[in-house]
């Protein structure tokens, strides 16, 4: 919402003026930009550390741990990627699938065991 004032503001300028309104519209993208890659960057830490204590832990399979791992390590690189290119790079469609799918696995995976073991105990 604020990028698009930013740029209605620049747009309805006039004279010496419109320089001004342009670098405050860009001000609010490139912060934009560093939010962005500051939330996907901890969310791919979140995803790793999560993963590497599903491997310490052994409860359930190490697949998961290690899926839960690389779809961290995906989301980092993304979020680096997003620092230093902006918001759209043939990078962060490739690595943006590629997460995608490991997380929609790790997320089957870790339905299908909760199913197994609600079936094994009694309630």
């Amino acid at each position: 919402m604020g990028l698009k004032e930013a740029v209605d503001a620049w747009d309805s300028a006039s004279g010496a003026e419109k320089p001004i309104r342009f670098a405050s519209a860009e001000t609010v993208r490139w912060l934009e930009w560093g939010f962005q890659s500051y939330f996907r960057i901890l969310l791919g830490l979140t995803f790793a550390l999560f993963g590497a204590a599903i491997l310490a832990g052994r409860l359930v399979a190490g697949w998961l741990g290690w899926a839960a791992v690389l779809a961290g390590l995906f989301y980092v690189v993304i979020g680096v990627d997003v620092g230093y290119s902006g918001l759209a790079s043939g990078l962060q469609d490739a690595l943006g699938i590629a997460f995608l799918v490991v997380v929609l696995a790790f997320a089957f995976g870790v339905l299908a065991t909760g199913m197994r073991e609600r079936g094994q105990h009694p309630a």
